[in-house]
């Protein structure tokens, strides 16, 4: 082994030892929390019916959660609060004391801030008295609280401001990190080029502009206000797992200016100046996973560490192409170098390997976020993140094209052995001449398909940014079922409306209202329900209903077995010789 293969080998090991202390230090400061927050349980339950007022409104949720102004809100059927507004977080459970309330119907709405910093929502309805004008379970009620549910989706240009944050803050580190890799690992002759400061100017502009925008605009994003954000949201951001990851962010970026500008202002930079840039960078390329779904979830350390290194390869490749277009391959066809330096070879090289690394951590990340591969389809996140796929295949491809370039442009001759030395041959007169590459043509070439590359490179950053902030597909597709699940069946004469809450297998609390066909209140002589299974050969299983009014009747705590599309058959007694059986289904999660 030679003294430069030494050094090698002892450089590599430097750096697999600085990533383990930046990664392990991460994994340490994340403090993962078990999952994407869910809700499991609701005190009242929904669709509950209360003889007296509950003393207060309590969340059980997956993990801890975060929670900022107005997370719980109590509205009666008139879409007035009733609430007192004072929430209190214990662990993983939201509480809110309540005043006392009179009889009637009353729907919750919630919002609060997951461990990945995403705010989920829901509401639930729930009844006080069992002679109220409006069941809790009635469609009116029940399209009510979905009206007040989503009045506090938030507005949508605050939602797409924290959108474009991200974007930013990802395209900002491409540049960043990449055009200082460049530099370092790839063209150390280009630290003097000011197409290479722009670049790695900009990127620093672009990460600082999307860290600071996105700790002001995520208050009202988290709160689900439509207006701008103010310092008292600002400051309740500030408490939150995403404030803390942005403010260390900002940090970070303070350490990588200083450290640029100690690379480009001076002619050298000592050894420390590597481990320094080396552990910010890391650190820099950490803190999307931190505050978002890598933190949260099974396997989170190694989630965290393949989040890493998923973004760093990322920057790597997509800084370096920018900067690879920007500098060395505008410099040859501008000037009448004959033929391009090695650095596209080292670059090549290189991208290979981030190709290699971000396909194995973004293998690994999909099996984790997604699951199975109907959930590619059926969920929002499985559709963003098929889109991202087919941007990196198509980029895949150009990147073939584009090494099949660099091969012709650094390929060379070997050198031929004198006559007298071992081996020597005579030359073979048929073999052909090598072909004349016209390298300038073949730059000029490589430097459109890098154009384009580059293009699709940004195409992927902003789906990664609208992928982040989606819910993972395994959340989704396990917290499907809503508050409550129903179905109206009718006939010219009558229509049935049931409802199940929480509509998830276990114990539900089933409703059941009749109706006129035109949805006039109409009670009937005696009801009977049933729910069955056929394709589990479940047979029909009579559900137990008292009743509350007229035309309702209650049916609490009854047990579903198993998830899935359940028969349901309702037979009304209309008169004493009429009772006709109407079906329908209702899916359960």
């Amino acid at each position: 082994m030679n003294q430069s293969q030494r050094f090698g080998l002892r450089r590599a090991r430097g750096v697999l030892a600085l990533l383990a202390v930046v990664l392990g230090a991460v994994v340490l400061w994340a403090s993962p929390a078990s999952a994407h927050a869910s809700l499991v349980e609701a005190t009242p339950a929904p669709g509950s019916v209360l003889t007296d007022s509950p003393a207060a409104i309590e969340l059980q949720f997956t993990e801890s959660v975060e929670t900022n102004s107005g997370a719980i809100r109590v509205y009666n059927t008139d879409a007035n609060r009733v609430d007192n507004a004072g929430v209190s977080v214990t662990g993983n459970t939201v509480r809110m004391a309540l005043p006392s309330l009179p009889d009637g119907s009353y729907i919750t709405t919630w919002r609060v801030i997951s461990g990945d910093s995403h705010p989920i929502r829901g509401a639930f309805t729930f009844q006080v008295g069992e002679s109220v004008d409006q069941s809790a379970t009635s469609r009116k009620v029940l399209n009510l609280a979905d009206r007040l549910l989503a009045s506090r989706g938030g507005g949508t240009t605050v939602g797409a401001v924290y959108g474009v944050t991200r974007a930013l803050i990802f395209i900002g580190l491409a540049l960043l990190i990449g055009g200082v890799a460049f530099v370092v690992l790839i063209d150390r002759a280009a630290r003097t080029s000011q197409r290479i400061h722009r670049i790695v100017g900009l990127g620093f502009f672009l990460t600082v502009l999307g860290a600071v925008v996105g700790l002001w605009v995520y208050g009202p994003y988290s709160a689900g206000l439509s207006g701008g954000g103010s310092f008292s949201l600002l400051n309740e951001t500030l408490g939150t797992r995403f404030g803390q990851v942005g403010v260390a962010r900002l940090a970070l970026l303070a350490a990588a200016g200083v450290l640029t500008y100690w690379l480009f202002a001076r002619p050298a930079v000592p050894r420390v100046w590597y481990w320094l840039a080396g552990a910010v960078g890391i650190a820099l390329a950490a803190t999307p996973g931190v505050a978002g779904h890598a933190s949260t979830g099974e396997w989170v350390p190694i989630a965290l560490v393949t989040d890493t290194l998923h973004v760093s390869a990322m920057a790597l490749w997509i800084g370096g192409l920018v900067a690879l277009a920007a500098v060395t391959l505008t410099a040859f066809v501008r000037t009448t170098v004959p033929d391009p330096p090695l650095v596209l070879n080292r670059f090549s090289k290189m991208a290979m390997t981030c190709v290699g690394v971000l396909i194995v951590t973004g293998a690994f990340q999909t099996w984790r976020q997604v699951g199975s591969l109907d959930q590619l389809r059926s969920t929002d996140y499985g559709r963003i993140l098929v889109v991202k796929l087919l941007l990196f295949v198509v980029m895949l491809v150009i990147a073939a094209f584009a090494r099949e370039t660099v091969f012709r442009l650094t390929w060379r001759e070997p050198d031929e052995p004198d006559a007298d030395e071992p081996g020597a041959t005579e030359p073979d007169a048929a073999e052909p001449d090598p072909i004349e590459i016209d390298s300038a043509k073949e730059v000029r070439n490589l430097r459109r398909s890098v154009g384009v590359e580059i293009i699709f490179a940004l195409m992927v950053l902003v789906t990664t940014a609208v992928l982040v902030n989606a819910v993972p597909a395994r959340t989704e597709a396990a917290g499907s079922a809503q508050g409550a699940v129903g179905v109206t069946l009718k006939n010219s004469e009558v229509a049935v409306d049931i409802t199940a809450a929480p509509g998830v297998s276990g114990r539900n609390d089933i409703h059941v209202n009749t109706f006129t066909p035109a949805g006039s209140p109409r009670d009937v002589l005696e009801i009977k329900v049933t729910f069955s299974f056929p394709s589990r050969r479940i047979s029909a299983i009579d559900v137990p209903l008292r009743r509350l009014g007229p035309g309702h009747y209650y049916s609490p705590g009854f047990d579903v077995p198993l998830a899935g599309a359940w028969r349901v058959e309702a037979t009304p007694q209309l008169s004493e010789f009429e009772e006709p059986t109407l079906a329908g289904q209702i899916k359960f999660g």
